[in-house]
């Protein structure tokens, strides 16, 4: 686990590497343990490692035999030692342990197919300077990050968009037309940033540069192949393929440990890595709010299993005083609310371990949220003919309970627009009528979504490729720049390609059953957890944002600057801003999700385009 930097020049007469060490200082969290350069007049890398695989001899760049080819990567290959044996089998030879080596020699071999060969979590840098030849490229689902930034004379690319910064003769301009799709959804999709030039690798891509420019292709693209199994059967192949995937990524030459929610997924994880390794540490975060609160959860595994476990709680006033430090590490503004603590959690794990393990990713594989529930009744109300859907809808219309609107909203949408609208965190027409428009712009939201839809597929099926090209590659952004900001590495076994394979061989329509979500998933879960820790109503990592905000001593100081600084929000009507506040302190309305996204707009906004610095934490 590590971080890269570097500079590919199309025009030689331009070389400048005097750059490189700002580049690599300024994201240096993200490798504090060594570092290392290599420029050639036409390539400048740099890199910074976290040391976890050949702590001794591993470390960056790595040469081929004869030195003509250059490696820097971070991530982790999970089935390095299989494809090393197979390497060293036709006669190449290894100077480290370390994992990523098999990266340089799999490409002598195969040339750049032998990314489809990997499995693991990874973005890598792979220079061929006898070709003059750079690739880089991104793991599957995208659990690490990789940014770019073409101009004429250079492509500069970085673990994180601050390493390209900080590279001569880039200014950061914010991006236009972004916040209407934040806003909506809390974040970009299709490689966008809110950098204007600087894009995000996609995740299953790999970008060829030559002196002649770019050329990207995708490895890899998500496929749903139906089987038709017994429930029995699947139940099977989803606990095996769990147990494998964990079993691979225990591999670690230093001190591992565990994330434990309290929910299904991380206690599973948990629970096997504790057959693994028993008496892993695992680490809880919660909230004084019982209603937020998952620590009673995970002490109750923990005890069960006799994991080593610690916990504590964070409270208003740290996510307020720590709110600053966590955008800029985020690079951007904040997805989600509790990024904060996530990075409060790796710091306090990091006293202990150096890796930790997740149950990030199974919800999207599995179907786990309640709102992704709504596809399959849908395609119930579907069946039922228009006179009976529309005495339902006038039904549902006259029951105020807020879980009621939410169905009767959804249910009067097409297949399509029930997924496009799925995961929206603020509701459409409060934009509009925020910013005086007739509609929010999301239509780089529906150009994604339009690469994703399939009519040949169920809506359940559509939802779930979509939630993972979108809200999971939130998730793991989020995850990534967390766990880097203390210098932690942060494994998810559920993403493991044994198990995305697996999940696209189950139908949709019984990954959702019997008003239960994640119902394969759980039922194998219960085989090996409390069916208490199972079945238990879904909390997820949310903290309570909404009462936090009316709270002057904590998040509620940046309710009062917002309106000092609404002339920072492209297009907002400043006295219908006032009316949201207002409404939200008083307890009338709540506002969080929009109040939250436009707290986190107008930091960003400071600290990276208008270069505020940051105070001491």
């Amino acid at each position: 686990m590590c971080g890269i930097v570097g500079k590919y020049y199309f025009n030689i007469n331009q070389y400048d590497a005097s750059d490189l060490p700002g580049m690599m200082k300024i994201i240096s969290h993200r490798g504090p343990d060594s570092s290392g350069t290599f420029t050639d007049g036409v390539m400048a890398i740099g890199f910074q490692r976290l040391s976890i695989i050949d702590v001794t001899t591993g470390d960056q760049p790595i040469y081929n035999e004869t030195g003509k080819i250059v490696l820097v990567a971070n991530g982790e290959i999970y089935n390095f030692k299989e494809l090393r044996a197979t390497l060293q089998s036709i006669g190449h030879v290894f100077r480290t342990k370390t994992d990523c080596e098999v990266i340089i020699h799999l490409y002598e071999e195969y040339g750049n197919s032998f990314v489809e060969k990997l499995n693991g979590m990874f973005a890598f840098c792979l220079y061929d300077s006898e070709k003059q030849l750079l690739i880089i490229a991104r793991d599957r689902m995208g659990i690490k990050p990789l940014y770019y930034c073409q101009t004429e004379d250079v492509l500069i690319f970085a673990s994180e968009i601050k390493g390209i910064l900080a590279a001569n003769r880039i200014s950061a301009v914010s991006e236009a037309n972004v916040l209407d799709e934040y806003l909506c959804f809390g974040s970009l999709c299709k490689g966008r940033t809110f950098f204007s030039k600087i894009v995000s690798l996609e995740p299953g891509c790999l970008v060829e540069v030559t002196n002649r420019g770019i050329h990207s292709q995708r490895y890899w693209m998500p496929e749903i192949a139906e089987s038709a199994l017994s429930e029995a059967q699947y139940i099977e192949k989803i606990e095996s393929s769990v147990n494998n995937s964990v079993r691979r990524q225990m591999m670690s030459d230093v001190p591992l440990g565990s994330l434990l929610s309290g929910g299904v997924d991380s206690s599973w994880v948990s629970v096997i890595a504790n057959k693994l390794a028993p008496g892993i540490k695992t680490f809880t975060v919660g909230f004084p709010d019982p209603a937020h609160n998952e620590i009673p959860y995970a002490r109750f595994t923990a005890r069960s299993y006799g994991f080593d476990h610690h916990d504590f709680v964070s409270d208003n006033k740290e996510y307020a005083d720590s709110l600053e430090h966590t955008i800029w590490h985020h690079d951007e503004p904040l997805t989600f609310a509790s990024s904060v603590q996530n990075r409060l959690v790796c710091r306090y794990a990091r006293d202990f371990v150096k890796v930790v393990l997740t149950g990030e990713g199974a919800d999207e594989l599995f179907g786990g949220y309640p709102r992704q529930y709504l596809s399959k009744l849908q395609n119930q109300f579907l069946l039922l003919g228009n006179v009976n859907q529309k005495l339902i809808l006038l039904a549902l219309k006259f029951m105020p309970v807020r879980k009621i609107k939410t169905l009767r909203r959804f249910m009067g949408l097409s297949p399509y627009e029930l997924v496009l609208w799925n995961a929206v965190q603020t509701e459409r027409e409060k934009i509009a009528w925020l910013f005086d428009k007739d509609e929010p712009d999301i239509s780089n939201r529906v150009e994604q979504l339009n690469k994703v839809w399939n009519k040949n597929l169920d809506t359940i099926d559509n939802l779930l490729l979509f939630d993972q090209q979108t809200y999971l590659r939130s998730i793991l952004n989020m995850k990534d720049k967390m766990s880097m900001a203390e210098s932690m590495e942060l494994r998810v076994p559920t993403l493991d390609n044994e198990m995305i394979s697996m999940a696209h061989e189950i139908p949709g329509d019984i990954k959702l059953r019997q008003l239960q979500t994640k119902y394969l998933f759980k039922k194998a879960a219960a085989r090996h957890i409390p069916k208490k820790i199972v079945y238990k109503k879904k909390i997820g990592f949310t903290i309570p944002v909404d009462k936090w905000l009316r709270d002057k001593a904590g998040a509620g100081r940046y309710l009062d600057q917002l309106i000092d600084l609404a002339d920072k929000i492209e297009g907002i009507n400043k006295s219908k801003l006032e009316k949201v506040i207002c409404e939200h302190k008083s307890g009338t309305q709540n506002h969080q999700n929009i109040l939250g996204h436009l707290i986190y707009y107008v930091i960003w906004r400071q600290q990276y385009i208008d270069g505020k610095p940051l105070s001491a934490q």
